[in-house]
């Protein structure tokens, strides 16, 4: 009996992040692109099976098959299938050397608002006729770093504080393929302007505001730039105390990037963590341009004797 070739998927990482794939189905990974060939020596997979077909996933629990017409599975063979998803969708220049070694390259990918994740599978078939291989299990991962800055209100005397004009300067366009012993990204190029509006042009009096994040290459992040401008209020909000522009190199040393993993650089980005830059907005990073009201004391006036006059105290019984 034919056994058609299914997959079942899997994203790794879940976080909270409304811009993310999260999960399979619903408001996570939807549709999914693969590519898969087979050979006899799991080196070259000269045979095309798949070929960037779209996989629609419908149910977690029901394995997923490729729209058109269905492929199936040939007995003894030795398969690779690769799978992409660009926030559920296609990214336009993307090969498979089936030939060569069975991987995939993304060219010049330009990280935007999309998730970008990939999973890859082998799967060696023996004597499928009475019994089929199973759905080709899929565990995706991202492929991208995320940033975003926060910053906090170190006033203690009521003071608010606005940031706007956030932005952040990277290079943003790079091809992800297979390098050596494993797929990587190759140095990224074009810097681009990434702009925050959300959550960050409000006034605020304490607690902290978080910028949305952002997509980036995973890359060598100690050259990165980035300005704001930050707005000191008055405790009614409305008459500003002080203004001041940060630039790349008062951004950086206020800034603190926070993961989990040992293994990372402090200045690498690493696919699938995100990164957080903390700013604490007070009165020290401000000292050149707000000026605190103080006094000082010039005389403190003398007593004096009275002239003159009747001093006399006069006793009566």
């Amino acid at each position: 009996t034919p056994q058609a070739i299914g997959f079942s998927s899997f994203v790794g990482k879940p976080t909270k992040a409304a811009t993310e794939i999260v999960g399979v189905g619903g408001s996570g990974l939807t549709t999914f692109y693969v590519y898969g060939a087979y050979g006899t020596d799991g080196t070259s997979y000269g045979i095309d099976v798949f070929n960037g077909n779209a996989v629609s996933v419908t149910n977690v629990s029901t394995p997923s098959t490729p729209g058109g017409e269905q492929k199936y599975w040939v007995a003894n063979k030795k398969y690779r299938f690769v799978a992409y998803s660009n926030g559920n969708s296609t990214w336009a220049d993307v090969s498979f050397n089936g030939d060569d070694n069975g991987h995939i390259t993304i060219t010049d990918y330009e990280a935007g608002t999309s998730d970008l994740i990939l999973a890859e599978k082998d799967v060696t078939t023996t004597d499928i006729s009475g019994t089929a291989p199973g759905a080709v299990q899929l565990e995706f991962k991202h492929l991208l770093s995320q940033v975003a800055f926060e910053f906090k209100n170190g006033f203690t005397n009521g003071y608010q504080v606005k940031i706007t004009g956030l932005k952040f300067n990277v290079p943003n366009k790079a091809t992800y393929s297979y390098q050596g012993t494993d797929y990587a990204w190759g140095t990224p190029a074009t810097p681009v302007d990434k702009s925050y509006t959300e959550n960050i042009d409000d006034v605020f009096a304490n607690g902290t505001k978080l910028s949305e994040y952002n997509f980036v290459i995973p890359q060598d992040n100690s050259t990165i730039t980035a300005s704001f401008t930050v707005t000191v209020y008055e405790s009614d909000g409305n008459t500003v105390v002080a203004t001041k522009e940060y630039t790349a190199d008062k951004a950086v040393s206020l800034a603190t990037g926070t993961t989990t993993d040992p293994a990372e650089s402090s200045n690498v980005w690493t696919p699938g963590y995100k990164y957080k830059y903390t700013a604490t907005i007070d009165a020290n990073i401000l000292s050149d341009v707000l000026f605190p009201i103080q006094f000082t004391v010039t005389s403190v006036d003398t007593w004096k004797d009275p002239t003159g006059g009747n001093t006399d105290l006069t006793l009566n019984n």
